[in-house]
């Protein structure tokens, strides 16, 4: 059942209280916990996350924007539905993260991302290969998304999707599987402007979709240029982190 906007926020609390609740039974109902994940996946609104390079098509992704305390955010189970206008040539998305206090802590280990935007130079140096980022606030915190598009690189690891230790792998002809990579901010590049110059980089203005750095709001942002980590009731900015899940 499709939900009006208003009413999302108060449906996701009742589930992840029912979630949580779960949780903490020993045995609990299979059944009921698929039921919990199917109903808030059928609430994750579809965000605008970037305009596809090659035809300018929006492309949209279900995301928690709610707060970073919802499963959409477990980083080792996340809780998710796959974008339903993904393009033939979409590649992967990561992003970033800027907190504010207070800071949600689940459960769970949640991995946003570093406070600044960055790119992954490996994947957007291939040939053909070309970046979108745009801004994805996320209940208080800044965030942004970064999705690659183009030709699969040959024997290049791509990156893991957005709060997640793992990445999806398409086939042209259907299907797919997935992979890991483990997260480095050595395998990151943060100084995005010559990549907005080289046109490698685009950025959405609300809707539009745009190139260069100017009047580009994502150059030169301040923040740790570390791994955000939070888990165990604390927060953490590494530079690598593989010590949880598969990344």
């Amino acid at each position: 059942m499709r939900r009006e906007p208003d009413e999302v926020p108060a449906e996701r609390a009742r589930l992840l209280a029912a979630s949580a609740r779960l949780a903490d039974q020993e045995s609990p109902d299979l059944n009921r916990v698929r039921e919990v994940n199917r109903r808030y996946r059928a609430l994750l609104p579809d965000v605008t996350v970037a305009c596809s390079p090659a035809t300018g098509a929006p492309v949209t992704w279900p995301i928690d924007v709610f707060g970073l305390d919802g499963m959409f955010w477990d980083y080792e189970s996340p809780v998710r539905r796959p974008s339903s206008t993904r393009p033939p040539d979409w590649l992967a998305m990561t992003g970033a993260m800027r907190l504010a206090e207070p800071v949600e802590h689940p459960p769970f280990a949640v991995v946003p991302g570093p406070e600044v935007p960055f790119v992954v130079p490996r994947v957007l140096g291939s040939p053909g290969v070309r970046a979108v980022i745009a801004a994805v606030p996320v209940g208080r915190h800044t965030g942004w998304a970064v999705s690659y598009f183009g030709p699969r690189p040959e024997g290049v690891r791509l990156v893991n999707l957005w709060g997640t230790n793992t990445y999806p792998k398409y086939r042209e002809s259907g299907g797919g599987g997935w992979d890991w990579a483990v997260p480095r901010v050595a395998d990151y590049d943060f100084e995005l402007s010559p990549w907005l110059d080289s046109g490698k980089l685009l950025w959405l203005d609300a809707t539009s979709l745009r190139s260069g750095t100017s009047g580009c709001p994502f150059v030169d942002l301040p923040g740790r240029r570390r791994i955000t980590v939070i888990r165990n009731g604390q927060v953490q900015h590494l530079a690598s982190f593989a010590g949880h899940g598969a990344g």
